[in-house]
Formats: structure tokens, sequence, C-alpha cells
């Protein structure tokens, strides 16, 4: 994702924020939680359960990534759940471009004077807002006052908000209507806010003032906090934060960390909706203060050389050597861009290694700068490698197309195939090469569409003794032996039947309701990435399946007229969404489908997801019309070993109607 300095990521645990937009990925993590593949935006988890904070996501239901905690460098070899690793520091808005020459190295606030298109020149900050207010109430607010906003962060302990806008004249609009404007009591004050300083070269500066950094290559680079130890341990600190762990101990810190949720939950359930207090109450002196059941975490069937998808950034490495391929050491907002070639990381498979070494040697030769992250000049961004348990290998190469003219472009994709068809790289197993033409984008510019260049237009998968094709944009759990572990686990939670109709919100390419298909009467997926959906009718094809059914479009437009359609049906829904959640509209329509009466919630990003979890939960109203919804038995499931990130599976039951 993409967004400006000030709104950059603040993690969820520590300071209760509300974001949209996208972060510009040079504030985010490098590999972007890869444990969390798909795209999404960030959840506003009040510390106020009371608060009904909406959960929106972007894009596709679990590709193009997301949001984001504060994670490090390379969670893209670390996690990657549903929103893919995504490319470090993309201006997906066109935001944030730091000026070059040496007079502006040191100036924090440069890139908002350059003259190029940033938003944080029409940021507004607003005092004095209602306690618990949240990120979508307050969006909506200004909708109605006709308003258009376009990245909003709310900052709950102070009650404040930073608004950033398209242009000056949408600023002062927002400005005289927000002065004096009185919401829920409080009347708002609004005035005009500086842009944020770029996190690096401010890292930069102060470095430079403590006579610190010798050299300007290593203050654009090898900054992080742990520089003092080998690159190596500080490239498995960023990727597989617990490789030096046992194995048993990860699983007892991932446990813990979800009785922790489990706990909150527990607590948030009681002020919202009184009627279960009592309940709640038995369930905590039950199950160790938390809200239901939890199971024993379920360890991945394999450990090392697990990830199927993994998405290497080009940059500088610590020695200062260009066009490296890898994972960066640190965050940008950390004040690092440092890339380091990721072969000793092990949860990396050995092919993802061998197309590294390959595209190393060819962007060496190649006589196109890498993509300065800083700066927005250069042109290789990133390489992403797609792997089977068999030999299919996918890979695109993204490219920053600056002002080349198609002509040069062209040239470059010619130059791209001639190596891996006729020249050195033809016999290195890629089956399907795709490119990339990005480009620096505006707010509402599409993304660029992969091309292909050689080979296929995408890979299979096997995966419970079906086949799944994968296409670039496309979600796939990266760990695919944990997966089957997954939705087994899945598949024994519904409790359906053979009359059971299984709605499949976010499906993706279709893995966890074609895996139920042959156990049901029917499945239908809903997903937004349209590429994901031709993949998921494809799959259900290939594999024989003819009672699944898949719809393309965002989950709260489809699902009203939907479940409209399959009143008086058997229903279970089984929801797999981007980290984020789901929207709050979705949480309000699957309440409302009296029919509904189970529901199993899959989630890469618990915390993220608490709103969706208590939304559920609320008492009956007008907005959430149906019966609540409670907790009764979770487990945790690891996908992601050597890192702090596991699946939690949640199986909802509804409450007697009130």
């Amino acid at each position: 994702m993409t967004d400006t300095p000030t709104m950059e990521k603040t993690e969820l645990q520590s300071e209760t924020v509300s974001h949209e937009g996208a972060v510009p990925e040079d504030l985010t993590s490098p590999q972007r939680n890869q444990e969390e593949e798909e795209n999404t935006n960030k959840a506003n988890v009040c510390d106020n359960p009371n608060s009904a904070n909406d959960v929106k996501s972007v894009g596709t239901c679990k590709e193009k990534e997301d949001t984001e905690n504060d994670v490090t460098t390379n969670e893209s070899a670390s996690v990657g759940c549903h929103g893919d690793q995504v490319p470090q520091k993309e201006e997906r808005d066109g935001e944030r471009s730091s000026a070059a020459g040496t007079s502006d190295d040191l100036d924090p606030y440069a890139y908002a004077k350059d003259g190029k298109y940033t938003t944080e020149n029409f940021k507004i900050e607003v005092r004095n807002l209602p306690r618990y207010a949240g990120f979508s109430q307050f969006k909506k607010r200004m909708v109605n006052q006709g308003l258009t906003p376009h990245k909003v962060k709310i900052i709950q302990r102070d009650n404040i908000a930073f608004v950033a806008f398209r242009c000056e004249e949408d600023r002062q609009k927002a400005l005289e209507v927000l002065n004096s404007h009185v919401w829920k009591g409080c009347s708002l004050s609004a005035s005009k806010s500086n842009p944020a300083a770029d996190p690096l070269v401010k890292k930069r500066k102060e470095r430079e003032e403590s006579g610190a950094g010798s050299s300007q290559k290593r203050a654009r680079g090898n900054d992080e906090d742990d520089e003092d130890l080998p690159v190596k341990d500080r490239l498995l600190l960023a990727v597989t934060p617990l490789w030096n762990v046992p194995y048993e101990e990860q699983l007892k810190q991932k446990t813990e960390s979800q009785k922790v949720v489990l706990g909150k939950l527990s607590r948030a359930i009681e002020n919202v909706n009184p009627g279960l207090g009592s309940w709640v109450v038995q369930q905590r002196k039950q199950y160790d203060n938390m809200c239901c059941k939890l199971e024993d975490i379920t360890p991945s069937p394999i450990l090392n050389n697990y990830r199927n998808k993994n998405e290497f950034n080009v940059g500088i490495s610590p020695e200062g050597k260009e066009k490296t391929i890898g994972f960066r050491l640190g965050r940008y907002r950390g004040g690092s861009c440092t890339v380091v070639n990721p072969y000793d990381c092990p949860n990396l498979p050995e092919t993802a290694k061998d197309m590294v070494r390959i595209f190393q040697t060819y962007l060496e030769q190649s006589t196109r700068s890498g993509y300065d992250t800083e700066k927005h000049q250069g042109h290789w961004k990133q390489v992403t490698v797609r792997t089977t348990q068999g030999s299919e290998v996918m890979v695109m190469v993204q490219f920053n197309v600056q002002d080349l003219p198609e002509e040069e472009i062209d040239k470059e994709k010619q130059l791209l195939l001639d190596y891996f068809s006729t020249g050195p790289g033809r016999d290195c197993g890629i089956t399907s090469l795709f490119f990339q033409a990005h480009k620096q984008r505006r707010p509402g510019d599409e993304e660029a569409s992969y091309q292909l260049i050689l080979g296929k237009e995408f890979i299979q998968e096997k995966l419970l003794g079906m086949t799944f094709r994968i296409s670039p944009d496309a979600f796939f759990q990266v760990n695919t032996l944990a997966a089957e572990v997954l939705y087994c686990t899945v598949a024994d939670w519904c409790d359906f039947t053979e009359n059971s109709t299984v709605l499949d919100v976010c499906c993706g390419t279709g893995t966890i309701g074609l895996t139920l298909a042959k156990h049901v009467k029917k499945v239908i997926g809903v997903e937004l990435c349209q590429q994901a959906v031709e993949d998921a009718k494809v799959n259900a094809n290939v594999n024989g399946i003819q009672n699944a059914e898949f719809l393309c479009g965002k989950a709260e437009d489809i699902l009203p007229d939907l479940v409209r359609r399959l009143h008086g049906t058997e229903l279970v829904a089984v929801v797999d969404p981007p980290r984020a959640g789901l929207h709050t509209r979705v949480i309000s329509v699957l309440r409302k489908c009296s029919n509904l009466t189970k529901l199993v919630y899959v989630s890469c990003n618990s915390q993220s997801a608490m709103p969706n979890f208590i939304d559920l939960c609320r008492p009956t109203s007008n907005k959430y019309k149906g019966a609540a919804f409670r907790p009764v038995r979770a487990v945790p499931v690891d996908l992601f070993p050597h890192t702090r990130h596991s699946e939690l599976i949640i199986q909802f039951e509804r409450t007697q109607a009130t």
C-alpha cells in the first residue's frame, strides 16, 4: 500500500489509530506481512469495545496488501496471508518524492517542496473529536458534510485526527466546514497541518548531527538498531524472528498471543452486550479468562522451505552494492532501506533462492539501474517468485518505467525474453514469466497489469488431492501443507450436512469452498479479485465440481441480494478475509440472515479482526438486526514457522433471538 509520512503505520497494540488510504511501502515492512497475504486496509481496533468501528478492505479480498502493522522489513518472507508481499514504498497515489541533490539530502521536508504531488501538502488537523470516535464514523460524518477526504488517521487517546485531501480547494472547504462543527456535543476545531518529516532523511540527519554515519551510501541504507550484529543475523531477525527458538517454544508463544486476544474479546463482549454477561462470566471461569475454549495449537507439518510466494526488493546492500535482490533489514520509517540476499532464510524453498541468484546475475548485466525508494529514481523494483510442490515456477518482475518511451520499455521486455528463452537463463526452470510496467500512481489510478513474457499464464498446485490454478494476482496460502491442515479443521468445524449451502466470503481461488463442495449441497464463493474468481471457476471445472458458484465484487455489495436468495436454506458461512477483517456492512448482512446459525471465521491477524468479532456479538439493534453470535471454540494453526504469526479459527454460533 501507500500513504504519506504522517499516515505512517502504528501498531494496533500500542496505540489506537484508524487509517485510510495507502501507506508508502517504505513506511511499512519491506516484505509486508507475508503471513497475511491479502489486500487490506488498516483496521481501527478501539480500546473501547463500544466503539463500532468499520473495518474496510481495499482491492482484492485477499490480494495486494495490505495495510499493516509495524513489522520488520521482510515480513514478506516472514508472513503473508492475504495480501501478499507488496513492493515496498510504492507510491500508489504518487506520494512522497524526496528531491535529489546534496542540499536536500538532510532536509526531511524536501519531498514536499520539490513541486511533485503529495497529499501531505493538503492536510489538516482536527481536534476535540468525541471520545472513541471511529475512523468510519468520522469519515462518514465528513462525507455527509460534502467533504472528500483522501486519507484519515485518528489518534483516539488524544481525540485528534489528521485528514489529507487531494487538492487545496478540498482542504479549504474542509477547514470552513469543520471549524466549530458540532458532533456528539463536541465543537471541532480544524487547522492546516504541516507535512510530516521523511523518516529516512530524518534518521540520516539525526546521525549526521550526532557525528554518526560517515558515508552517504551508509546513511541511505545501513541504519538498523541491530547494525552491530552480523548481516546474516539481522536478516534472520527481520524475516524469521524466531529462527533460533525451539519449535515447541514457538508454538507456546503463539498460543499465549491468541489467549490474550480471546481474553480481550471476552471483556469486549461483556461490555457491548450485557445480555451475554452471565454467559461470559461462566466462560471466563471455565477457560482461563477467555471467551471460549482454545484448542491446542496445530503445528505446521513442515518447518523449513515452506513459503510458496516471496516478494524480493531491489536495493542497495549494506556494502553499497547496487541492484541487490532480497529482503530489507529494516523499515523505511526506521531509517533503513538496505537489502540483503535471502539465501540464509530458512523458510524459503531452494527454488526461490535459485531464482534470486539468476535474476541477480541478470540485473548486474542490465544497463538499467535499480529503483531508489527514497528519491523514486531508477527502474528495477521487485521480483516476486511463486513456486509449487511440483516443478512449476512463476516469476513477476516489476519495472518502474519512469519517463521511458514505449519502445524502450518494449526493448526491456525483449531483453528479458531473450535471456530466459535462448540466453543464459533458458534452463533455470521458469514456467511463467511476467513483466509489470509500474508507474508512479496518483489517487484513483489502477495498478499496472501483469504482461506475460514467457510460458503459461498460471501455475498449478496440488492441495488435498485437488488441483488449483494460480494466476499472478490470485491469493493462495503461502504454506501449502499447513493450509491442508487449516482447511481440514475448517471443514470439521462447519458442522454442515449434505443439505447445507456454504457461503465462502473472500474465497480467493476457491480453495476452501471447493474442498468442502463434495460434502454439501452447494458452495457459493464471493471474491473481489476478478482473476481469482476466474481461477476459482476453472478450478471447479478441473476438479469436476458442479455445485460451486463464484461471484465477483465487493462482499458488502453482493451479499444483501445473495442472502435474500438463500433465505430458507440450511446456511453455513466461512469467512477468510484480509487481515484487517470484513467491512462492517458484511457483518451486518450476516447478522441479519436468520437462517445462518453457524459461522467459521479464519483470521490471519486476530488483533486486527477484533472489531469483526465484537460486531458479531453485539446485541440486536437497527444496524445489527439479527440475534447476536457468540464464540464457542477457537484454535490456532501455525502456517508460518519461525515467525510470530499464526492463523486463528473461531467458531461462532447464533444465540437465541432477543
